[in-house]
């Protein structure tokens, strides 16, 4: 089974730009499956039902989020019946802690974990929440969103769960780490990296963001609007031996 996952979509525009060239990368590639992380669609933070439902409508099997989960209350509304995994070690009983998804005759179970370094976020431990959540998990393969800031944490993880699961991935810095490996047959990469603006901080404004860093006054900015946009993830080969390998797009926003 060959999977695409993508980090962390950033900003509405990105979703027109998916929508000009997903399906081409799917055929390049010899995709099977698409996976992203959607906590950041919605104006930057959050994913609204519409754009939800664009998502969906590409194609996409199933979608993570973050610590942005519930920046937009809306998704109370449908985040249970949606093809959704929230971050399990959230103090909630919105939504699924996992994903099950089925391919052909398998069934992927897709696990989004949060974690508490630099996170000023209320969190049950990633790491007891997923010892006790593993054993009751019935799919074929395992895969891992774990969003976090600090990659020793990330790092942590994987080598707490190699040989377990088939891959973690880590999001939510929206910078590519180049550390993908492969240990007893589980996948690792620190961060996937982001899919959105290039000219961008993260995928927020820029002038917005340097003024936030030379004043040390928070105003909120707001998503880049550019004409070239990234798309960054990894692709996995899930068989009997696991393989991860690195993808990268650059691409022209076409003009409207």
């Amino acid at each position: 089974m060959r999977i695409l996952y993508l980090g962390d979509i950033v900003g509405e525009n990105t979703i027109h730009i998916l929508k000009e060239n997903l399906e081409a990368i799917k055929k390049e590639y010899h995709i099977h499956m698409v996976l992203c992380n959607a906590e950041n669609v919605t104006k930057g933070k959050g994913l609204s039902y519409s754009h939800y439902k664009e998502l969906k409508a590409l194609g996409i099997a199933g979608m993570t989020m973050g610590n942005h989960t519930f920046s937009k209350s809306e998704i109370k509304d449908y985040i249970s019946s949606a093809t959704i995994a929230r971050p399990a070690n959230l103090s909630t009983t919105y939504g699924k802690d996992v994903l099950y998804i089925h391919y052909n005759q398998e069934v992927i179970a897709l696990v989004n974990l949060l974690g508490r370094v630099y996170m000023n976020t209320p969190l049950d431990c990633p790491f007891k929440v997923f010892e006790e959540l593993l054993p009751k998990i019935q799919a074929d393969k395992i895969i891992v969103d774990f969003h976090g800031e600090a990659t020793s944490e990330k790092k942590a993880f994987f080598y707490c769960f190699a040989g377990k699961v088939d891959a973690i991935l880590g999001t939510h810095t929206h910078i590519k780490t180049d550390d993908r490996e492969v240990y007893e047959n589980t996948c690792y990469i620190s961060d996937l990296g982001m899919c959105g603006p290039k000219y961008s901080v993260l995928g927020s404004d820029v002038a917005g963001i340097i003024e936030r860093f030379k004043t040390g006054i928070y105003e909120p900015v707001k998503v880049s609007e550019g004409m070239e946009y990234e798309l960054n993830g990894v692709i996995l080969d899930l068989g009997k031996v696991n393989k991860i390998e690195d993808f990268k797009k650059n691409i022209k926003a076409p003009l409207l």
